[in-house]
């Protein structure tokens, strides 16, 4: 199913680069003179490629280490490792109170996907401390990945279509390779045996879901993407209220309340002499 989204992706783009440009051919000259003959700013974009591919990794290590409760709860470092990497390496700013949001929203979507997976429970023969450092690590990559994504995405002429071309590249033959465990069953049955409607419409939502978070990334940033992606988590549980009948849990409830609380606070306006002091 990845590797069939990274393959929607493609066309998708072509598609739409054709509209901007007003024809296949111009779009084919665009992706010709952008991705080919300037390879080297094609070859910068391997670099979240990259990551992803060592947080896809870590991302085993740590669930083969950790209970799927402490894998959620760590896991929302990412927020403010992102936050980090948004402040130093692309000059973002955050005040105070913004970085006092950011910490509840970590908080409040842990409580969240804790009340999902709390009955998790280690296994024998895990490795706790291997299991915190591999869910940190890929924090680590993935708030790198997606700052050094936003500034690529940001710093040049280039496209949201050209950038994700780019990206494709470096992406689909990573998904290819995830498919080789299952070489055997592809030769019997095909590619895509088991795809159902249903599948292939996760695999078209997941598409344009991808396209969605670049447009955010190169339109907005990466702290709004967080947000959207904590408002996305508590509405899935949400609508599973009334579609599967589960009754919300007190820390569910918590963390929900901490999510509002967060979004509030990351938007309050500062007053008029916090802004006079900035630029004095």
């Amino acid at each position: 199913a990845v590797l069939a989204s990274e393959m929607v992706k493609l066309p998708v783009c072509m598609a739409m680069l054709a509209k901007d440009k007003g024809s296949v051919r111009a779009a084919l000259s665009e992706v010709r003179e952008k991705v080919f003959m300037n390879w080297r700013d094609t070859l910068l974009m391997g670099v979240p490629a990259l990551c992803y591919c060592f947080q896809n990794t870590l991302f085993f290590v740590a669930l083969s280490n950790l209970s799927a409760t402490s894998y959620q709860l760590w896991s929302q470092s990412k927020t403010l490792t992102t936050a980090l990497f948004f402040v130093f390496y692309i000059g973002g700013v955050l005040r105070p109170i913004q970085w006092f949001a950011l910490a509840l929203l970590s908080a409040g979507v842990g409580l969240v996907q804790y009340s999902d997976v709390s009955s998790g429970a280690a296994a024998a023969g895990m490795n706790p401390l291997i299991g915190v450092a591999a869910v940190l690590a890929s924090s680590l990559l993935s708030g790198f990945a997606n700052v050094y994504l936003e500034k690529m995405m940001k710093k040049s002429d280039a496209s949201l279509w050209v950038r994700n071309i780019q990206l494709g590249l470096f992406s689909l033959p990573q998904t290819a390779a995830m498919t080789l465990t299952d070489l055997p069953k592809i030769a019997a049955h095909g590619l895509f045996v088991g795809f159902t409607p249903a599948v292939w419409l996760v695999v078209l939502l997941k598409a344009l879901g991808g396209l969605i978070v670049a447009a955010v990334i190169k339109y907005a940033d990466n702290i709004l993407k967080t947000y959207a992606t904590a408002v996305a988590i508590v509405l899935t549980c949400l609508l599973s209220i009334p579609l599967y009948g589960t009754i919300p849990s007190l820390a569910f409830m918590q963390g929900m309340a901490l999510v509002v609380a967060s979004i509030l606070l990351y938007n309050t306006k500062p007053k008029q002499a916090d802004v006079a002091k900035g630029t004095a």
